[in-house]
């Protein structure tokens, strides 16, 4: 199991879209290194070697996949105000985006993590900053008119993250087992609770490596996901319960955790919990901790929740074809629908806010021989090609499954020659009544992660380096998700794209794009509704990038010794702030 941190950059609730990880093995298959295919034969349903390549497994299971994940060390938005902290000078520049006044505040020692708390009137805002050199946080609250007050509170030593409620009630302080600082004397174990009304902080002990927080949508609990198995933390119990309940998430406690994966689906209130290797899927009751296991066709490498947590995906890949189980939540009596897809090679699903449109995918190539695991891609394509449209129905009760499909399907090759690199193809599932319209296309370089935006209707598909490009061997392609042909358009450029930002009403989109060797330091301003595409140079190498819902304008945090931030507004101004680290700014 791979975990990748700061790969994509989302405005405020977007950050889900790409978080959680993927891993692993699907079993009825096996492999042989002498021919680089599939052929089929008995599995026991052992675990995978989890090597985190792309070299088949020698027990039947697929490679692992690679998923990635967000990170958001970067200055954060509330209200109309940006709010960057400065980890050398003890501060906090307030920006009002409207007018690009600064006001520079004090707050602890080494700020570095902020996030926003909702729930301003207006376009006054708050953010929770954390202070990791004096074991702090600091809430800073702004009026309409630009006053902040700052109010500090002491938090569990060695936190490195902070987790604020929906209704931005609570705020959790831990060390997070998957962030960047490792920890020192102590214990992960504890964290704190701030209530932030009463200004009161709660400190407890939960279980082993935290590294998430969940919350109810009212704000009546949360779930901290730790390596021993999720604890329940009722905000009505805040100052009565130190140790909060455990529960495990599967029968069996001597799992090894880095096999695992965990999704909290907080509108149903259950986790649901997958092992490398292994063909069932748990889930767990919460709080009530009654744990359900579905026994599945096939071990999965990929669990994903759709955004509205009314059903989930699992992918099962196969060398001739694949499948996908849709998994209704709460569960229903049918338990779960496979799906069929045939001549593919799919391991990761990503599904889009509206739960009707996802994206099949995979990050490895199976079918590699291990004399030449390196594909040499042709330079001339044609451009991307529509290889196949099939709908898929079916459904699987218990051990029986009954499925059925029609269309056009493509296959994966001679099983004497080598064998198509299934990263270089895209699979578009939209719902169809019961079943799902799969369309198939063919990408020129293959696919190392997905991005949706939130309106549904477009995403962005990152590439790796193209080995035989001379020059701009990085790419990222636009993908309009809407007509029954669906067009690709592939976007060359001199750096590996990084943090990409999608505006809430899925408007316009900024690839970030930095490279110090080569002094490559842009954005690519994307118009998603016709796919031009502005570069905008930048002064300073580009770290990370947000939204301003106000004044609608995006803006991009830069590395410079006294701050740069550059706004972007919704007809293309460009506007730049330097030096309000040192409290001395200046507007270009």
């Amino acid at each position: 199991m791979t975990y990748l941190r700061f790969a994509w950059t989302w405005p405020v609730c977007l950050a889900v879209a790409l978080a959680g990880c993927s891993a692993d093995s699907a079993g009825g298959y096996g492999i042989s290194a002498t021919d680089g295919g599939w052929s089929t034969g008995s599995t026991d349903g052992s675990a995978g070697n989890g090597t985190g390549d792309d070299t088949p497994t020698t027990d039947g299971a697929p490679p692992p996949e690679t998923e990635d994940e967000g990170d958001f060390r970067v200055p954060r938005a509330s209200g109309k105000y940006v709010y960057s902290a400065s980890e050398t000078t003890d501060s906090v520049a307030v920006i009002d985006t409207a007018s690009l006044a600064i006001d520079v505040v004090e707050v602890g020692q080494g700020p570095t993590v902020v996030q926003p708390i909702p729930g301003q009137a207006g376009d006054a805002g708050s953010v929770v900053v954390l202070d990791q050199g004096s074991n702090d946080i600091a809430v800073l609250r702004t009026s309409e008119a630009g006053a902040t007050t700052v109010t500090i509170h002491k938090v569990t030593p060695g936190a490195n993250n902070i987790a604020v409620s929906p209704g931005g009630k609570y705020v959790f302080v831990y060390h997070d087992v998957d962030g960047p600082e490792q920890l020192g004397p102590g214990s992960d174990q504890e964290l704190t609770v701030l209530d932030v009304a009463a200004g009161e902080t709660h400190r407890m002990t939960v279980g082993a490596h935290p590294r998430e927080v969940v919350f109810a949508p009212d704000d009546s609990n949360a779930w901290i996901v730790t390596a021993a198995g999720v604890n329940v933390i009722a905000f009505s119990q805040l100052g009565v319960v130190g140790k909060p309940p455990l529960l495990p998430v599967v029968a069996d406690p001597g799992i090894d955790p880095a096999t695992l994966e965990v999704q909290i689906v907080a509108s149903e209130a259950i986790a649901l919990a997958r092992v490398d290797g292994e063909p069932w899927l748990a889930v767990t009751q919460l709080p009530g901790g009654e744990l359900t296991v579905l026994d599945l066709p096939g071990i999965p490498t990929d669990l994903d929740v759709a955004p509205g947590g009314q059903f989930a995906i699992v992918t099962l890949p196969a060398p001739g074809g694949s499948s996908f189980l849709e998994v209704p939540l709460p569960l229903g009596p049918g338990m779960y629908t496979q799906h069929d897809v045939p001549g593919e090679y799919v391991g990761l699903a990503s599904v889009a806010a509206d739960g009707d449109t996802m994206l099949l995918y995979t990050t490895v190539d199976p079918f590699a021989r291990p004399e030449a695991p390196g594909r040499e891609l042709a330079l001339e394509l044609p451009e991307p090609l529509f290889l196949s449209s099939t709908s898929s129905t079916g459904t699987t009760t218990g051990d029986t499954t009954t499925t059925s499909t029609s269309g056009t399907s493509t296959t994966g090759g001679d099983d004497d020659g080598p064998q198509p690199d299934p990263r270089q193809r895209v699979t578009l599932a939209r719902r169809d009544g019961g079943g799902w319209d799969l369309v198939t296309l063919f990408v020129e370089v293959p696919i190392v992660s997905v991005g949706l935006a939130p309106d549904s209707r477009t995403a962005i598909l990152v590439h790796g380096a193209d080995p035989a490009a001379e020059s701009a061997a990085w790419s990222y392609s636009l993908f309009d998700l809407i007509p029954a042909f669906p067009l690709l358009k592939r976007q060359n450029t001199l750096a590996a794209p990084g943090p990409i930002l999608f505006t809430p009403d899925g408007g316009r989109a900024a690839v970030l794009l930095r490279d110090d060797a080569a002094s490559v330091r842009k954005v690519d301003m994307v118009n998603l509704d016709n796919f031009i595409v502005r570069p905008l140079l930048l002064g300073s190498p580009p770290e990370g990038a947000g939204y301003v819902d106000p004044t609608e304008k995006i803006f991009v945090s830069q590395a410079h010794p006294t701050g740069r931030i550059t706004f972007i507004d919704p007809v293309g101004d460009v506007q730049t702030v330097t030096g309000y680290v040192l409290n001395d700014s200046v507007k270009d």
